[in-house]
């Protein structure tokens, strides 16, 4: 038992009784004779219940964040010549150099990646994880949680 819970409590209590009150079979967090305001520390949407999140919920926020390639190779070339000219140094000068470098080894050359796969989006109530043992996808029905192997339509019936 840490030193500052020794200070404040009695002596003659049980070591794993309450800190508060003295009793046994809770803890100070649970103490209903406790002088702590949880809900004051903490605000109320601490001890609101939330819902469940599905893994193919996660899926599709993340498909939601697409980044515009574009527009960063623009931010990132303003950075870099930005950062050229508080180093002394010729901007475009170091493109034409990196230009000749790369046609010397085209193993320097920035590949760039595939675009994904887009697949449709889940019809409504359906949820998808992978298996834990296989890593295969499987789906289900979060309202009936019916599974099934098969990527569901908006056909698949629900039973």
């Amino acid at each position: 038992m840490e030193m500052h819970h020794k200070l404040r409590r009695d002596p003659s209590w049980h070591p794993s009784a309450c800190n508060i009150c003295g009793q046994m079979g809770h803890q100070a967090a649970q103490c209903t004779s406790g002088t702590v305001n949880w809900r004051q520390i903490y605000g109320d949407k601490a001890f609101i219940l939330r819902g469940p999140v599905y893994w193919s919920d996660e899926l599709a926020r993340k498909k939601l964040k697409v980044v515009d390639a574009a527009d960063l190779e623009r931010r990132a070339k303003e950075y870099a010549k930005g950062q050229a000219e508080k180093a002394g140094m010729n901007f475009e000068e170091i493109l034409k150099n990196a230009e000749v470098l790369n046609a010397q080894d085209p193993a320097l050359t920035i590949k760039q990646a595939p675009a994904p796969v887009e697949e449709e989006p889940l019809p409504a109530g359906w949820g998808m994880t992978l298996d834990p043992t296989t890593s295969k996808p499987y789906y289900w029905h979060k309202k009936t949680q019916k599974t099934m192997w098969e990527r569901p339509t908006a056909e698949t019936p629900i039973n």
